[in-house]
């Protein structure tokens, strides 16, 4: 049965980002990446937050928040956790970033679900963003010059890294605003949908 949501006179958008971040170690040499950009290429491009994978991006009421958060509840409850396999950089021409190589964990997630969530995430005027190519930004709002004369030494330049995915994690903030809280942490706990077998004979 569909879930009726209709938000409340009065209450706010907030933008929401769900993703997934590196541990530790991968997380380190993400850093040291962008530390790199900015004092080598002096564009102030590079982004000084934590790197992540973005995996869906949204604005919705918060009303809508304890419906959205059930069902990816759900869907992070069936899932195992997975290794993310990093290789190489890419670019989009207007933003550098590490390659994520292992897209089909990532993808199944979120990606292919899309019909389930979209009741949830949809918000007139607003179309979520679902992540087709898996990637961790290294620098955005690169201009043609820029890109032309930095993409060579990224292009060429090798990386290999990897770790385990264990959560995702939902971030909000007031729309119009700048900085993300955690709203919830997902857990993947890899545990199959009860099954309800029926009957054979009335």
């Amino acid at each position: 049965m569909a879930t009726s949501l209709q938000p409340a006179f009065g209450l706010h958008l907030y933008e929401y980002l769900l993703i997934i971040e590196p541990i530790a170690e991968a997380q380190k040499q993400i850093r040291a990446f962008k530390e790199y950009f900015i004092k080598n290429h002096r564009y102030p491009n590079a982004i000084v937050s934590k790197g992540h994978i973005t995996l869906m991006r949204f604005i919705q009421y918060d009303t809508y928040e304890k419906y959205i958060v059930r069902q990816l509840q759900g869907l992070a409850a069936a899932t195992k956790p997975f290794d993310v396999e990093l290789e190489g950089f890419g670019s989009f021409g207007h933003t550098i970033f590490v390659d994520v190589k292992s897209t089909d964990p990532i993808r199944q997630l979120i990606s292919l679900r899309r019909a389930e969530l979209r009741p949830f995430v949809n918000t007139k005027g607003f179309a979520p963003y679902f992540v087709s190519k898996p990637h961790i930004t290294i620098a955005r709002n690169l201009t043609p010059l820029q890109h032309e004369a930095i993409w060579p030494i990224w292009n060429r330049t090798r990386y290999h890294g990897s770790f385990q995915a264990k959560n995702m994690i939902l971030l909000k903030r007031k729309a119009g605003t700048f900085s993300y809280s955690v709203a919830q942490k997902l857990n993947f706990l890899g545990i199959s949908p009860k099954v309800t077998q029926g009957k054979l004979f009335a």
